[in-house]
């Protein structure tokens, strides 16, 4: 195969003493075709260093500063359930955030206030689009009065849910292993909706395929837990798949018109529909086909959640 080095930052000037000394072995960025530059993402190393510094620099007082006062650290990733084993990644995920026109196709990472607290304070959203906003970062804060909860907080709230801690104990029992995926953190209308799929394979055997068994879901202090992820919404939602809820949960009905049960049943599938879609596109490694099942997966929640409050 062949390696190609194209320039990006055309002002950098150690690039530019690096194309003097080798001439030729850069390429000029005017040589990306549209195919490639469709293809490029915003570096996730480079993105893991500025979301370290971000994590302090955001202050803008000099008191505040050298006190360490109002410092931001990166959560412990959830797929752990608060195990000692590395902050939470960033991840990829189209998304929409105030002053935008559309989604676009981000890196996203949250944080949670320094010290013993874990509830969510801010998140910082980079622009991954190789266009005129590539590079851009967006820090969303949440105000002080607010108290919402971050990916370690809803971690633990799984964990503590009676049904969620049976069953994962009878599959780890069961000669599996339980592999948590990546909790997926989708803004949706005033709220945040969590997702996590839960995944078994055979012990010991390192060549198996993990099999999705069940499917977590957190949206307010709703949680749902099923073996699909139409189950698991409807447990949140109140919607009519014909899942069981939680033994916790009161069976009454949600007194609703038929077309919001048609509205909410029909966002559901296409929810379901969307993720199907996001899976097998990251299995193919098809970058262009993620974006868009992400942007189907922001349109169902947002669509579900506005049959939901009908």
């Amino acid at each position: 195969g062949t390696v190609s080095l194209y320039q990006w930052d055309e002002k950098d000037p150690v690039l530019a003493t690096w194309s003097k000394a080798f001439p030729g072995s850069v390429k000029p960025k005017s040589e990306i075709s549209k195919q490639l530059l469709s293809h490029i993402r915003y570096p996730e190393d480079m993105f893991r260093v500025q979301r370290d510094i971000l994590s302090a620099y955001h202050v803008t007082t000099a008191e505040a500063f050298y006190g360490g006062q109002d410092f931001w650290r990166i959560p412990l990733d959830p797929s752990s359930f608060g195990a000692n084993s590395g902050v939470q990644p960033p991840y990829y995920l189209t998304m929409q955030i105030p002053g935008q026109d559309k989604p676009t196709f981000s890196l996203y990472t949250p944080f949670v206030p320094r010290g013993g607290r874990e509830n969510l304070t801010a998140v910082a959203i980079v622009n991954a689009d190789a266009g005129d906003n590539y590079g851009k970062i967006t820090v969303l804060q949440l105000p002080r009065s607010t108290n919402v909860a971050g990916p370690s907080q809803v971690a633990s709230n799984f964990e503590a849910k009676p049904e969620v801690a049976t069953s994962l104990s009878l599959l780890r029992q069961g000669g599996a292993d339980v592999v948590l995926g990546n909790l997926l953190t989708l803004p949706v209308g005033k709220g945040l909706l969590y997702v996590q799929p839960v995944y078994v394979r055979a012990t010991g055997n390192t060549a198996a395929y993990p099999l999705l068994q069940k499917v977590l879901v957190s949206f307010g202090d709703q949680i749902g837990f099923s073996e699909t992820l139409q189950g698991a919404l409807d447990q949140v939602f109140g919607g009519d798949s014909g899942t069981d809820a939680s033994n916790n949960q009161p069976n009454t009905p949600i007194n609703e018109g038929v077309g919001t049960s048609q509205a909410i049943r029909s966002a559901i599938s296409s929810l379901q529909s969307a993720f199907a879609e996001l899976e097998a596109a990251q299995k193919r490694l098809d970058g262009a086909a993620e974006d868009r099942a992400r942007a189907r997966v922001k349109a169902a929640i947002s669509a579900l959640v506005s049959a939901q409050n009908r």
